[in-house]
């Protein structure tokens, strides 16, 4: 398991005096109650999903993973799986809209959108309202500490519009929509120039414990020679104060530091080419993961691509046989020539061969999120805990099935409990439930107080209880 961030143990000031030491007692051994931090990633895949692939047949506990989150049934993640079905994007549904436009915009703000035009395949805006992942940032972030980060996977390729933009701060518009950051490289400089070089800090601290060990010993001497020039009760009190400083010197050690990742080496014209998609997406993933194991940011967002996305994953995946129309090569003209789940019985052989196209990349995806959820589990975060176990990780799109638009079944899923905040290892229905009900149950299990709606209040009516631990 990887070591997280570097600190001293028991760094006491320089001066030893009696209610220093007895103050010193006291903040220890509140010190031994460790800090629970946690944390939320909101991961974004367009065009939808294949219901027939990825809603679980049973609802509870004991529901069988589907195909499509088979990358979750795992011993370590199934724990942590839970499948949110039923919840509709009520924010979404305006009349005379862009299915994908509406979905993207209303995805992370809960709101109808703004700034509205008319175009031939139907009204368009941007999000009309701050996005929950700036909204819950502000809360959540310590002192002098980055509130998130966005990073995205050739989300400026195609559009530069509000289809490819999800996070908004406050009041939206396009004016206020937040770019998530394709090139690694500048993620990581964002993240972690300031970190300092590890083995540069763990020298340092080195020396640091040799300077304040060395304050101890003068303390120590200079106690000592006092004996015998005390009564009773002074020597029984300094025999207590040099068993205690001999204690601190014990504890003042070098502990687990933040091993700071590499910075990336994708070439700026490399960023955006389809082939470089997996080893962008890999990359950014670590980069989270990192961040948040040092605690450089407790927010996230992951956006991979653009509404109607146009990458192409016939060029990605290894099971692709059968692809051979070259419409069918895209992520976005494969959802259109797909149908949805409800209507697959009467589907021709075009279409069925679609739906298998969007079932595999699906997978594929999903597969990629059960990454970034075991980078996560690979570094320690308290004794007996990994990171993953005091982390969300929220997968989202922006339409429920791709040739639908429909928004009244969105596909969610949530990985990992926020520190057993939340109930995990189930199939949710939920039925009459919004996603701003969603996004107000996260607000609450991160510790944010008083946080009882968000988005257009229209939309929303409290946390959903039933997730709530």
């Amino acid at each position: 398991m990887i070591p997280r961030r570097a600190f001293l143990t028991g760094l006491g000031g320089a001066v030893l005096g009696l209610p220093f030491l007895e103050a010193l007692q006291g903040r220890e051994a509140s010190a031994n109650i460790p800090e629970r931090i946690k944390r939320l990633i909101i991961v974004y895949t367009s065009n939808g999903t294949v219901m027939r692939d990825w809603l679980p047949d049973e609802t509870g506990k004991n529901f069988t993973v589907p195909r499509i989150l088979s990358g979750f049934d795992t011993p370590r993640l199934r724990p942590k799986l839970s499948v949110l079905s039923g919840i509709e994007m009520a924010s979404a549904k305006m009349q005379g809209a862009n299915g994908h436009a509406a979905g993207m915009t209303s995805l992370l703000t809960g709101r109808n959108f703004s700034e509205v035009k008319n175009t031939e395949f139907g009204n368009i805006g941007w999000g009309a309202g701050i996005s929950i992942d700036q909204e819950i940032a502000r809360h959540v972030a310590a002192a002098n500490q980055l509130p998130s980060i966005q990073c995205g996977v050739q989300t400026q390729r195609q559009y530069q519009n509000f289809y490819s933009y999800m996070c908004y701060g406050e009041g939206g518009g396009a004016n206020n929509a937040i770019a998530s950051e394709d090139d690694p490289k500048k993620v990581w400089d964002r993240l972690f120039q300031n970190v300092p070089d590890p083995s540069k800090t763990l020298s340092d601290m080195q020396r640091e414990v040799d300077q304040r060990r060395s304050v101890i010993d003068m303390a120590a001497s200079d106690f000592a020679s006092l004996k015998g020039k005390l009564g009773k009760d002074d020597n029984e009190r300094l025999d207590k104060h040099l068993t205690l400083l001999r204690g601190l010197e014990k504890r003042i050690i070098v502990g687990e530091y933040c091993d700071r990742p590499d910075r990336g080496t994708i070439a700026d014209n490399d960023i955006q080419k389809n082939q470089y998609f997996p080893e962008i997406l890999t990359t950014q993933m670590d980069l989270i993961a990192s961040a948040m194991a040092c605690d450089v940011t407790r927010v996230a967002t992951l956006q991979l691509s653009t509404a109607q996305s146009g990458v192409n994953y016939k060029k990605l995946l290894d099971n692709t046989d059968g692809w051979t129309r070259p419409t069918d090569t895209y992520h976005h003209g494969i959802s259109h020539d797909a149908v949805p789940t409800s209507q697959i019985k009467d589907a021709d052989e075009v279409q069925l061969a679609a739906v298998e196209k969007m079932a595999r990349i699906g997978t594929w995806l999903g597969d990629q999120i059960a990454y970034l959820a075991n980078a996560l589990d690979s570094y320690e975060d308290a004794p007996g805990e990994t990171v993953l176990d005091n982390t969300a990780i929220l997968w989202v799109t922006e339409v429920s099935e791709g040739p639908s638009h429909r928004f009244d079944d969105m596909p969610y899923v949530l990985l990992g409990d926020l520190g057993g905040a939340l109930q995990t290892g189930h199939h949710a229905f939920g039925n009459t439930e919004t996603h701003n009900n969603l996004f107000v149950t996260l607000g609450k299990a991160m510790g944010i107080e008083d946080f009882d709606t968000f988005g257009d209040p229209q939309f929303c009516n409290g946390a959903i209880s039933s997730l709530l631990a």
